[in-house]
């Protein structure tokens, strides 16, 4: 009977897992005529978005001349914390959002 009792509490104190949420991401590229489209869980970090959207987009990083770098923009802002998760951006209830991917180019110094 003791161990009967015993597991009822163990069970009592257990938490529920939270199902992990899927987030519905876009990424739009000015130049591209097509947007990216992926499904994430929610705690993939803005840097494997970023990653794979540049992929998809056939750009990188890189230095040159002049310096060009990309970044995912939402709702008009730069992100520049890659390691936050979508979850965390989105907050609980969210479960879809779109990002711009920006250029930025840095010009170089002159060659002489």
């Amino acid at each position: 009977m003791a161990e009967t009792q015993n597991a009822g509490i163990e069970e009592q104190g257990k938490q529920p897992r939270p199902v992990e949420q899927e987030v519905h991401v876009t990424v739009n590229y000015l130049p591209a005529p097509q947007p990216f489209h992926r499904t994430y869980p929610g705690t993939t970090t803005l840097a494997g978005v970023r990653t794979d959207a540049m992929e998809f987009f056939g750009v990188r990083d890189r230095q040159e001349r002049n310096k060009y770098e990309y970044f995912l923009e939402f709702e008009g802002r730069r992100l520049t914390n890659l390691s936050e998760t979508l979850d965390t951006l989105l907050g609980p209830h969210r479960r879809g959002a779109e990002f711009h991917l920006i250029e930025q180019i840095t010009p170089g110094a002159a060659v002489a």
